[in-house]
């Protein structure tokens, strides 16, 4: 019986012997049949035919009682296959004669013929027996009976059976032979795809460290089984594997969160330091140095004391310098507006480019942070185009719609290149951490729109969400 623990290529061979076997006795016996039932109706017409020739020859014998005759009649029937005997029996009452016979005839013909009733054949398995009327005038006088011996026909028959038998065996074995070639042949490529599937399962197997993975329930051990395991294994490698990368993506997700609420609060730290140390720096800083020039005169007046007092008035300057560098006071005092105009005025002074900026008017009512930041993403805007952009005029645009802050500065320098935009930037990445801080944009592009790559624009777009920043998770401990 075929289970599914059979392989597959045992199961074909095993349906094809089945199939195979059934056609081959199918065609051998309905073979049998025909020939045996052919070579029996040969045989009975030929000797139909004869016992009719004879039956004519032996009418007017039979009317005149010439036993000589009909004797040589009979005789003349000798030659024929597997005769056993023959008779000629008379069956008018005014007739003087008996039956006339050949060969071992029964002591009681008419009782054969009354058996055979109508029919002028009666076929037995090893006998035939055969009745042929004698007429005269229309009328029956007389039957001519013969009984035919089937044995020698049999004993060929088997013969040729068998040898019949052997060569469909013969046929058999060969079928049997090239269909397992055809067989394997078709295997073969499933059995290297099972060899090739149970290796990426193993190996995604051990990649993932999943030593407990489920086993199927169906334990088959046909290839298809096989292959269905192997696949099974392979969907469960792949699950855990998308679970674990899914969970990493999920960890990986939150530490970049925590980076960024890390560098937020760092930032706001920082630019909480620098105007500590501005205001420090200004107030307590310039005020003794003030007070030292105001010294230095009382103490040693006259030309004396001048150069001393140079010095001092250009030590107050330079820590003025320091003082706005770290945190412009400006921008605290009188806001973003101002201290846009202002960080644009000193770039021009510092770098001798002409910058031009458009401001709305009045002062801007934007929450301390942004302003903050976005007063930084200008300064770093303008430090990389006194670094790399060769500018001789920088344009630069803010406005405040209902919606969005929306800053454009423009430059006619050599133009940024979209390698030099994928190469890292601290610059650039300081602006971008700045900007989704409030789900703001940064957008950079040639400045010309005449088709030729001149200078570069910088967009930048910070939505008006309620003014707040984007929520971000406190950092994990």
């Amino acid at each position: 019986m075929l289970s599914r623990r059979h392989t597959l290529l045992n199961r074909l061979l095993r349906a094809y012997k089945l199939l195979l076997a059934s056609l081959l006795l199918l065609i051998w016996i309905g073979g049998l049949v025909y020939f045996f039932q052919w070579e029996r109706g040969e045989m009975r017409q030929s000797s139909l035919a004869m016992v009719n020739v004879v039956a004519t020859q032996s009418s007017a014998a039979l009317m005149f009682g010439d036993v000589l005759v009909l004797r040589e009649n009979l005789a003349a029937i000798k030659d024929l296959e597997g005769l056993r005997w023959a008779a000629i029996v008379p069956i008018a009452p005014d007739f003087p004669l008996t039956v006339v016979r050949y060969l071992d005839v029964p002591d009681d013909p008419w009782r054969l013929i009354e058996r055979m009733g109508v029919d002028q054949v009666q076929v037995g398995f090893r006998e035939m027996l055969i009745r042929a009327p004698i007429t005269h005038r229309g009328q029956v006088r007389g039957h001519v009976l013969i009984l035919v011996d089937l044995s020698q026909e049999i004993q060929g028959f088997i013969q040729l059976a068998l040898a019949l038998l052997f060569l469909l065996g013969i046929g058999f074995f060969l079928g049997l032979a090239l269909f397992t070639r055809i067989v394997r042949s078709i295997v073969a490529p499933l059995n290297d795809l099972i060899g090739v599937a149970t290796g990426v399962a193993n190996q995604a197997r051990a990649e993932s460290a999943l030593e407990n993975l489920p086993r199927p329930v169906a334990d088959f051990g046909d290839e298809v089984g096989k292959m269905a395991e192997a696949f099974n294994l392979m969907l469960d490698s792949l699950i855990r594997r998308d679970e674990q990368m899914r969970a990493q993506s999920l960890r990986l997700e939150q530490l970049v969160e925590d980076l960024r609420s890390l560098s937020a609060r760092m930032r706001a730290v920082r630019e909480e330091e620098r105007t500590r140390i501005s205001h420090e720096i200004h107030d307590e800083l310039g005020q003794r140095l003030t007070s030292l020039k105001y010294e230095v005169a009382r103490v040693i007046p006259g030309d004396v004391g001048r150069p001393i007092a140079g010095q001092i008035d250009e030590l107050v300057r330079v820590v003025r310098v320091i003082s706005w560098e770290l945190r412009p006071s400006v921008l605290d005092s009188l806001g973003l507006v101002a201290a846009i105009e202002w960080q644009a005025q000193d770039f021009a002074r510092r770098m001798n480019v002409r910058c031009s900026v458009d401001l709305p008017e009045g002062e801007l009512d934007l929450p301390s942070e942004m302003a903050t930041d976005l007063f930084r993403i200008f300064q770093e805007l303008l430090t990389n185009i006194s670094r790399h952009a060769r500018a001789r005029r920088v344009d630069a645009i803010l406005e405040v719609t209902d919606s969005a802050v929306h800053l454009e500065v423009k430059d006619d320098g050599r133009g940024m290149d979209v390698r030099d935009q994928a190469r890292p930037s601290l610059g650039l990445l300081g602006m971008r951490e700045r900007l989704e801080r409030w789900g703001g944009i940064i957008d950079i592009g040639p400045a010309s729109t005449d088709g030729e790559a001149s200078g570069t624009r910088i967009a930048i777009v910070i939505p008006l969400a309620h003014a707040k920043p984007v929520e971000t998770q406190e950092p994990t401990q």
